[in-house]
């Protein structure tokens, strides 16, 4: 919303307050202030003059040559503008008055020639004087208006603040809403504007003027009928305040109820009465299909669900949006029929988004009106228009309404109002703010009152509606700071926060990213993982929408979508990890509630190498090393990956801690990639989280670096290729060789000339003595028990 800080100080005394500390104040306040902007003031030496003759130029068709009296001489004045007609009251920059152009620089009047005509001074337009952007022709002023008088007097600066009025306050969408706030804010009384007596001619209002068909959509609606008035321009202080909010005037019927809106803040809507058939007005849900042509020209096509004004043949408005093109006031208007209602909030805000009609009545009404100001923004339009466009009022005030509303009394009880703002707020102040906020206050005590909100203040529904008021205005500065008392945790190993997060920071230190999905999930979603059917799922009983129909039983349905959504945005080189909470139904299966870690790798290994180095893709085993890598890091002692089988998989390992499977790693099957854009294998392990976060890791015992060098010895022979690495790592460690610390597999061999369903598998094993150099003797001796063992017990042939 805009507000004019002149047109404020109307309504309240604003001395002593600069614009910039009246913008500080308003945003302690609540009201907040995004921005300000200070109009641009007339030069000093414009003044009003008068024009008294106007000749031709004798050297140019375009140019007049004008005589013109400043309130002391009359003077010679060289002008274009078509309007600089004999008569006229107009602006005249006199001879050393400076401009400031738009680059900031400066144009300064002199006495000059124009076509070899003298000229002192220069008549002004209103876009020259930064009024508007109106550079048609000169301003023309009132012909009240004295020469002479400096135009500051007339065009005094303003500044405009450009308002950020929360939904729940359409109390502050005028300026004496923010008047009757500021009022309490600086403790100075805010003045209503006078309305005139009004007073209808002797003749009734005719019957069926008004009719409510929609009582429910339209609690109140009022008219009054003005005859006879005369269509013309403002006057300029009306302009001037229109123009001080960004407004365009248009004439003075429809300014005024512009005017009205912004100072009052309820929306108004004159209609030509001599174009409303049956010069009636019906309050009405519109027929279905039925077509209006708006104010601006749009052609809708309306539904039952449509609330409109309308008259005996057509709906002439939408109602609470915007009017009609064929029942809007013109220059032609002599009867006017001037409507302030008040409707259903829900009923506007829902047409105005469905007809994409926006308005400032619209953005008034479905944030919702007092009811009381229905009869007196009526009032004081009708005083107005009566002032300026003559005519004759010749109807009382018809009101159609279902009853005046009241709102429920609101318990203020003074040490919950302390203890809610945290402010040692005496008794009297409290019962000061409430009554300076025009709260109606009864049943007092000493311990508490309650409290009845005016109709404007649609937001007072508790007793912490009336906290948040009282320190809004006691001053949220002024609410002191408690000190910060620190209290002793418990141990850090305690914390059930800390075993998430520090998996998923050792998972970050291998280089993965974190993906974070909804536990609510499609059927679709949750059955991509095979290990699961329809009675396994935990459903929601009311679900928002069937894409959020049930729990999660898994993180593979959404991690897969995750993974398909970066690839068809070209981000193909993947490293994803979540860890999170899934559920399942069935108990005999897994725990209701467990946490599960899902890790998806695919793509390139090194995108920024170069060569052969950068197409390097991805594979199972890389996979397996994040995995050993990831346990190594937690400690892991006891693990170990078997050759397993799984829906959601092509190939895949278990993964095997303590004894127990914890998970499965492999390739994801081609069932789920197959509208991937892309070629590049997806592999993904799914692992039981709860059992690594609660696995106790062993102590890390430290060890003296040995000083003796070790030694090495290869062993190489012909297995079936059924054989796996690590049944020959087990056989290897039970074999409990003397002073044997490592040992490396390092080649895999397959050929046909090993024979049919063989392979070659060798071994480095590397022997070291901690505290002396071993002889070829000692080392010789072990290795060769190695050997005979593995020849006679795993069935192998020596290389």
């Amino acid at each position: 919303m805009n507000l004019s800080y002149n047109w404020l100080a109307e309504y309240i005394d604003l001395s002593g307050y600069t614009p910039g500390e009246l913008a500080e104040k308003l945003t302690m306040a609540g009201i907040e202030v995004e921005a300000m902007e200070e109009s641009a003031l007339v030069p000093e030496g414009v003044v009003v003059a008068k024009i008294l003759e106007r000749a031709p130029h004798p050297d140019a068709d375009k140019l007049s040559v004008c005589k013109v009296f400043d309130g002391k001489d009359n003077l010679q004045i060289v002008c274009g503008a078509p309007n600089c007609d004999a008569g006229k009251t107009v602006p005249l920059a006199t001879i050393g008055t400076v401009f400031i152009n738009a680059d900031g620089s400066e144009f300064k009047i002199k006495k000059g020639k124009l076509r070899g005509v003298e000229s002192m001074g220069m008549l002004c337009s209103s876009d020259e004087l930064g009024l508007d952007g109106d550079h048609s022709g000169l301003l023309e002023l009132d012909d009240k208006l004295e020469a002479g008088t400096p135009l500051r007097q007339i065009f005094a600066g303003d500044v405009a603040y450009e308002l950020e009025i929360t939904p729940n306050r359409p109390d502050w969408l005028s300026h004496w809403g923010v008047a009757r706030d500021l009022a309490c804010l600086i403790k100075r009384e805010a003045k209503m504007p006078k309305i005139g007596k009004l007073i209808a001619a002797p003749a009734s209002a005719p019957a069926g003027l008004v009719s409510v068909e929609a009582p429910e959509l339209c609690p109140r609606y009022t008219a009054r009928v003005i005859r006879n008035v005369k269509v013309q321009d403002s006057p300029e202080w009306l302009k001037e305040r229109l123009l001080s909010i960004g407004l365009r005037p248009i004439n003075n019927i429809v300014d005024i109820t512009n005017f009205v809106l912004h100072e009052l803040g309820h929306p108004l809507h004159a209609f030509d009465l001599d174009k409303l058939a049956g010069q009636k007005i019906i309050v009405r849900s519109a027929a279905e299909g039925e077509k209006f042509v708006a104010l601006d020209g749009s052609e809708l096509k309306l539904a039952g669900r449509h609330l409109v004004i309308a008259d005996a043949e057509k709906a002439v408005a939408l109602a609470g949006v915007m009017g009609g093109l064929d029942s809007g006031v013109t220059e032609g208007t002599v009867n006017i029929l001037l409507e302030s209602a008040t409707f259903q909030p829900s009923g506007i805000r829902s047409t105005s988004r469905e007809l994409n009609m926006r308005s400032d009545s619209s953005y008034r009404f479905e944030r919702g009106t007092d009811w009381d100001m229905v009869e007196t923004a009526s009032d004081r339009a009708t005083d107005l228009i009566l002032q300026l466009a003559g005519g004759e009022l010749v109807t009382p005030l018809v009101d159609v309404n279902t009853g005046r509303p009241r709102f429920e009394k609101v318990i203020c009880r003074f040490d919950r109002i302390r203890s809610l703002i945290g402010a040692d707020i005496d008794n009297e102040e409290i019962l000061r703010i409430l009554s300076s906020l025009r709260l109606e206050v009864s049943e007092l005590d000493d311990r508490q009152c309650y409290v009845t909100p005016p109709l404007f203040r649609l937001d007072i529904e508790r007793e912490a509606d009336l906290a948040e008021e009282i320190a809004r205005i006691h001053g949220l500065d002024a609410i002191p700071v408690p000190p910060v008392k620190s209290v002793l945790g418990g141990m850090r190993k305690d914390d059930s926060y800390y075993k998430n997060q520090e998996l998923r920071d050792q998972l970050i230190a291998l280089g993965f990213y974190e993906c974070t999905h909804y536990s609510m999930v499609s059927e679709e979603s949750a059955l991509k993982d095979t290990a699961f059917n329809g009675d396994d799922l935990v459903r929601i009983g009311n679900p928002l929408s069937l894409e959020l129909a049930c729990m999660r039983p898994s993180l593979t349905g959404e991690m897969l979508a995750t993974v398909e959504r970066n690839i068809s945005r070209q981000n193909t080189d993947l490293k994803l990890f979540e860890l999170g909470r899934v559920f399942c139904a069935n108990k005999d299966m897994y725990p209701e509630e467990r946490h599960e870690l899902c890790v998806v790798l695919s793509g390139r290994k090194h995108p920024e190498r170069f060569s052969a180095e950068r197409g390097e893709l991805y594979d199972f085993y890389d996979l397996k090393g994040v995995i050993e890598s990831l346990f190594e890091q937690r400690r892991v002692q006891s693990f170990s990956f078997r050759k397993s089988k799984d829906g959601k998989f092509d190939y895949c390992a278990e993964i095997v801690v303590n004894g127990r499977v914890c998970g499965h790693a492999g390739l994801v099957n081609k069932a789920y990639t197959k509208g991937f854009k892309t070629k590049n294998p997806v592999f993904m392990a799914v692992i039981q989280a709860d059992m690594l976060m609660n696995m106790k890791a062993p102590k890390t015992l430290l060890q003296q670096l040995s000083q003796f060098p070790s030694t090495t010895r290869d062993v190489a022979f012909v297995a079936p290729d059924t054989l796996l690495h690590s049944e020959v790592m087990d056989f290897i460690v039970k074999a409990k060789l003397k002073f044997l610390e490592k040992v490396e597999l390092f080649d895999i061999f397959r050929d046909d000339s090993l024979g049919s369903g063989k392979k070659s598998m060798a071994y480095t094993l590397t022997f070291r003595n901690p505290e002396r150099t071993l002889t070829d003797k000692e080392v010789n001796s072990s290795f060769d028990k190695l050997r005979e063992n593995l020849a006679k017990n795993l069935g192998v042939e020596l290389r």
